[in-house]
């Protein structure tokens, strides 16, 4: 299968290993890249085929920005999501700028009311968006605007209608 038929179906484990395998990673490495648990991991790739489409978003924001944004890849540590928003341009208070920036991360806008009251931890795969565009060597703007394509193609890939205008990443919006 050519890359642009890939690219017409949602992202499933085959992709994470084909990227694996092109970046040189170890399963241990992609795993801790992607903040993916092992078990996990062998979850996803119990399907002998791989093709089962996977259904955590973030984890395919990740993977696309990483494909996107190879020189983002190297870990970093310890984001403070308030402060992350800030720096990306995001009113913390701004209900709208909460949703966009849950959609941006491969969440629901809910996500981000629990993150801004301490009621809620992040999990890795989101830890690893941010820690990506952190890195960015850009202007908030570009950084967000990156983030928000990335979101954007997995959403198409992944047959979600619109995530920023039904504020939701399920696919059966719409749909009786």
């Amino acid at each position: 299968m050519t890359t642009k038929e890939n690219s017409l179906l949602p992202y499933r484990p085959v992709d994470i290993e084909i990227w694996r395998t092109k970046n040189g990673l170890t399963i241990s490495m992609a795993c801790e890249l992607l903040g993916l648990q092992r078990a996990k991991w062998a979850e996803m790739m119990q399907d002998k085929e791989r093709v089962l489409p996977i259904k955590d978003m973030a984890v395919c924001i990740m993977l696309q920005f990483y494909e996107d944004y190879p020189e983002t890849m190297p870990i970093n540590r310890v984001i403070k999501v308030m402060e992350y928003m800030r720096e990306l341009g995001y009113n913390p208070d701004d209900p709208t700028d909460k949703k966009e920036f849950a959609i941006d991360h491969g969440r629901e806008p809910a996500a981000t009311y629990r993150w801004k009251n301490d009621e809620g931890r992040v999990s890795k795969p989101v830890a690893r968006i941010m820690e990506a565009v952190s890195r960015m060597d850009s202007s908030w703007k570009k950084r967000r605007a990156a983030l928000r394509a990335t979101a954007d193609k997995v959403a198409k890939r992944n047959n979600v209608p619109n995530p920023y205008k039904t504020g939701t990443w399920s696919s059966d919006q719409g749909e009786s």
